[in-house]
């Protein structure tokens, strides 16, 4: 903002007490002018027209008058607390917040868009953000959770009112649909949903959603569903290890603890990589305090299963004992594999390790991984997240 005003001052000091009256937000590559009347906006778009064509970045200019009167009586689902402006930016993020700017302000500018990624990672907070951007644009904005739309489309069926339930859904400027794997053998859902898609497209509207996995790992969704989510742009979103860090900071200080390194590497040392889980181990520590433990020469497998197991919200014990649960089993697997890859363990030794009498189970477990990683793009990636971290701690 600061260098659009100063750009302004330098060429027309009268216009500036004018322009401050507006709304204004600076990118790198755009400038936003957010008008409180139409009239206004017709002057901005003319005096940028005949004054400012030579700014250097692209000028955007919405009026709050604009999208009044659209608003339908049903709840948009809209949290205010999710913002852009509270969101923690990093490197595995970073395209996603962009992009999600970006459409937030030029509603059908990457439609459909597709944000997928695992749990506790901010996709919901970027699409309450997106809504609460949009809104303040005039937008109409409307966000359901897949569950929350199949049981909405239900009621109308049940009521006769299912062509209602279409003009609601199909007149929006952005349509935010959160947790979209729960579509799975929805088929009356999916058929409802592609054609509002079909609607939202035909008038270039915004459509963004957002999963846990990829829209072509997602089971019993329709084909023509799925062509329609790949059609546009997808987007995985991560958490590395400094990203998380800022997170961590920027949780303390929100809830009024120190930023330090004694709490910062207590909450890092403690937490995986959730931002749901580490806002959680912090509301504990602001009630409960650091809970200091007498520390003691930890050796670099105990590491590692300590480290894999936070990383899947189990005990490192768990990695030890019997079970056929999915979730101990793929992270003793892939304990199993950093001690291969980043100890050099030998099969028996890591045998051992885990409680087993032979070799064979730690071979058949690295194979498993490995064979895992070439297929699964979302496994490979957790894994080199996993792995940097396992690096940070046990060199």
């Amino acid at each position: 903002m600061r260098d659009f005003l100063l750009f302004l001052e330098n060429r027309d000091r009268f216009a500036v007490g004018l322009f401050r009256q507006f709304k204004i937000e600076e990118t790198p590559t755009r400038v936003l002018i957010v008008t409180p009347t139409l009239e206004y906006k017709a002057w901005v778009l003319e005096y940028i027209r005949s004054r400012l064509s030579d700014y250097g970045k692209e000028i955007l200019v919405t009026s709050k008058e604009e999208g009044k009167g659209k608003q339908e009586s049903f709840d948009d689902g809209i949290q205010a607390k999710y913002t852009f402006e509270n969101f923690v930016v990093g490197k595995s993020n970073e395209l996603a917040y962009k992009v999600c700017a970006e459409v937030s302000a030029c509603p059908g500018s990457y439609s459909p868009l597709f944000i997928y990624g695992g749990v506790g990672l901010g996709k919901t907070h970027l699409l309450h953000a997106v809504g609460n951007r949009a809104k303040m644009l005039g937008y109409k904005v409307v966000y359901k959770q897949a569950n929350d739309f199949s049981e909405d489309m239900i009621k109308s069926l049940k009521q006769g009112k299912l062509e209602e339930f279409r003009e609601k859904y199909s007149q929006v400027d952005i349509l935010l649909i959160d947790d979209v794997q729960f579509l799975s053998g929805k088929e009356r859902t999916q058929v409802e949903l592609f054609r509002v898609f079909e609607s939202l497209q035909a008038r270039e509207r915004q459509i963004l959603l957002v999963s846990d996995r990829h829209p072509k790992d997602i089971e019993d969704v329709s084909e023509r569903l799925i062509s329609r989510f790949v059609s546009g742009i997808i987007i995985e979103i991560g958490l590395d290890e400094e990203t998380k860090l800022s997170i961590v900071r920027h949780k303390l200080l929100l809830f009024g603890l120190p930023t330090d390194r004694r709490h910062v590497d207590y909450v890092m040392e403690n937490t995986g990589y959730s931002v749901r889980e580490i806002e959680g181990f912090i509301k504990t520590i602001k009630l409960t305090g650091i809970k200091e433990e007498g520390r003691k020469e930890t050796s670099k497998e105990e590491k590692v299963l300590s480290l894999v197991a936070r990383h899947f919200g189990l005990k490192p014990n768990d990695l030890r004992r019997e079970t056929r649960e999915r979730k101990v089993l793929v992270a003793r697997q892939v304990a199993m594999y950093f001690c291969k890859t980043l100890l050099h363990m030998s099969y028996s030794q890591i045998g051992k390790t885990f409680g087993k009498s032979d070799h064979t189970s730690a071979l058949y477990a690295i194979r498993k991984v490995e064979e895992k990683r070439c297929t699964d793009r979302r496994f490979d990636y957790m894994l080199q997240v996993l792995e940097k971290n396992l690096r940070k701690h046990i060199s």
